[in-house]
């Protein structure tokens, strides 16, 4: 670990009592962002080169310091509740514990290092509200050309989706397998990039427990099987057999 409890690397950042932190090469740019703007959020508005959709826009940014990949290009979300806490909350979170940009890091850092494919966090941030709450933005590298599980399965031939959803069924054992659980594994949050790997987005409510159980695997699992029917609800686009047997597969291989 390195200063203030963070993973080794990074660095706490204080800039008019925003609680954030930072890869340490992008620790002066990120006090000079926080300097002059609201938020990252913000910023990344205003010097966004693409936009990629989530829950809210993720804005696409050039790369302003080396970061732990060596990425030239940074995605940075503003945190956003989803489901029924959205229409309570909106966009706030509790203060009780760490926030969630600070739980990002740690649990991706660990994923990393235990080989799991996500997406190095550059910087986070996190904005007090009213009352006991708070706001937060998280950077993260760019995983370049990748594109989310249900972009694939709906958009690519039957042939192409069967590889993706079988890679797929790979990354939740690796997950298992690294001691990761993931809180809300879903279409989304799961990309599959340019060379057909496999990359797991959204890790702040993750649970990282020691690396060799697959406990976690079977819900996962079943939480990505749940989206799917969701998206072929969606989209008008039937999940076939041979589709979800892939998945199971690429599960059942790596465990």
């Amino acid at each position: 670990m390195s200063r203030a409890g963070l993973p080794e690397g990074y660095v706490p950042v204080r800039q008019r009592g925003i609680d954030a932190f930072a890869w340490e090469p992008a620790a002066p740019w990120l006090v000079e962002v926080l300097d002059r703007h609201a938020s990252l959020a913000t910023w990344a508005a205003s010097h966004a080169v693409g936009t990629l959709a989530g829950r809210g826009p993720v804005r696409v940014v050039p790369a302003h310091a080396a970061g732990p990949g060596g990425s030239a290009g940074w995605a940075v979300r503003h945190y956003r509740r989803g489901g029924w806490a959205a229409a309570l909350l909106g966009d706030r979170y509790l203060a009780l514990g760490p926030p969630r940009p600070h739980r990002e890091v740690h649990a991706s850092a660990l994923a990393r290092a235990r080989g799991v494919r996500t997406p190095a966090v550059v910087a986070g941030a996190a904005y007090a509200a009213a009352g006991v709450f708070y706001r937060a933005d998280l950077v993260t590298e760019l995983v370049p050309a990748a594109r989310p599980l249900s972009d694939v399965v709906v958009a690519a031939d039957q042939a192409e989706a069967t590889r993706a959803l079988r890679h797929a069924g790979r990354l939740i054992a690796g997950l298992a397998r690294a001691g990761v659980a993931h809180a809300d594994l879903h279409v989304g949050n799961v990309l599959i990039d340019a060379a057909g790997e496999e990359w797991v987005l959204d890790l702040d409510r993750a649970r990282v427990s020691p690396q060799g159980g697959v406990a976690a695997g079977p819900r996962m699992l079943a939480r990505l099987e749940r989206s799917l029917r969701k998206l072929a609800r969606r989209s008008g686009r039937a999940i076939t057999t041979t589709e979800l047997r892939a998945l199971r597969d690429g599960f059942a291989e790596e465990v």
